[in-house]
């Protein structure tokens, strides 16, 4: 295979409440306890009970990443015709996710987003497992799909959008560099 192709062999994702008391709490926090994507931990997603490991749940995991352009129209002069440039802001980004539903579960990924409908929720996307790439962010929990067609897999579709620019590592468990959302790259040790 071509070192420039990439699969997901063992992708992990977690989500976790977003806790606003706790200690030394700041809203520019990307994961549980203010940590980093250079020293978080799959686990710190799942200790205390707040949040859950889904790995095992998700069928496809991607961030992705919309443009947000508007036209700027500068109205025809007796000079010259009307001007319509495009302004471009701020890129929005969406955790995009298939998962197989589980509402016989008592303590599913179906139960955890409905119960945490429209909350902050701090997520962790490795497509690695916990070796990069992967990325760490804040979504807004949606609830999924309960039910569908009889005597097939059900599955759900969620896109989670992002409160902010997530950070994000890229490389691998050699050589990696994380670019986080504020632009700021972290060479990797």
């Amino acid at each position: 295979m071509p070192s420039n192709i990439f699969n997901i062999e063992a992708g992990v994702m977690a989500l976790t409440e977003v806790n606003t008391a706790a200690v030394g709490y700041q809203a520019d926090w990307q994961a549980p306890g203010g940590k980093t994507l250079e020293d978080v931990l799959l686990t710190d997603y799942t200790t205390g009970g707040a949040g859950v490991d889904f790995s095992c749940q998700v069928t496809s995991g991607a961030l992705n990443a919309s443009p947000n352009t508007s036209p700027k129209t500068t109205p025809a002069t007796f000079c010259g015709p009307e001007i319509v440039t495009t302004q471009v802001g701020v890129t929005s980004f969406t955790l995009d996710t298939t998962i197989l539903q589980d509402p016989h579960i008592k303590a599913g990924i179906s139960r955890w987003l409905f119960e945490h409908d429209t909350e902050k929720a701090y997520f962790y996307l490795g497509l690695n497992g916990g070796a990069p790439p992967k990325a760490i962010g804040v979504v807004r929990a949606i609830a999924g799909a309960f039910g569908g067609d009889a005597r097939t897999d059900l599955t759900a579709t969620l896109s989670l959008p992002c409160e902010s620019k997530p950070d994000i590592e890229f490389g691998n468990a050699t050589a990696s560099d994380i670019v986080q959302g504020d632009g700021t790259i972290v060479a990797v040790p």
